[in-house]
């Protein structure tokens, strides 16, 4: 079994592993953001409460990444943006599975930064590319097939 050919000769759809790299994009593209822009929302939007602050600045910040994330529905293939995003909750299962392989001690951190990093993106990035692939362009290709 050839990883990109069929039996019959004809070529595999590179869907997978375009989805794959798009999610991996994704990551980078949301640490960026989080690197970035962590402290200087710090120093704008300041809150008592560290937990509504963690809550506001991740939103903002997981607004900006998908933002830019949307930019490959400039591609051709519409699909890779939202399949893109479907594969981050993937990524977030596999560090909290990784993360309990660690210390009692350690794990209940690990499992906490992960989910703090990566919750919100994950929600907030599959929220908007699935809307916004539904809205303008799954529509255009079922009115085109008829």
């Amino acid at each position: 079994m050839a990883l990109f050919v069929t039996k019959d000769g004809k070529r595999k759809s590179p869907m997978v592993l375009t989805v794959f790299f798009a999610a991996l994009l994704d990551c980078l593209v949301f640490t960026a953001a989080y690197v970035l822009l962590t402290d200087p929302l710090h120093r704008l939007l300041p809150f008592e409460s560290s937990m509504l602050e963690n809550m506001l600045h991740g939103t903002l910040i997981s607004l900006a990444g998908t933002a830019v994330c949307c930019l490959l529905f400039l591609l051709p293939d519409k699909r890779i943006v939202p399949y893109g995003f479907a594969g981050l909750p993937v990524v977030t299962l596999m560090c909290v599975a990784a993360a309990t392989q660690l210390a009692p001690e350690q794990r209940s951190l690990m499992i906490y930064l992960t989910l703090l990093y990566t919750l919100l993106p994950v929600l907030v990035g599959n929220l908007v590319s699935w809307t916004l692939y539904y809205r303008f362009w799954r529509g255009k290709r079922r009115m085109r097939s008829f």
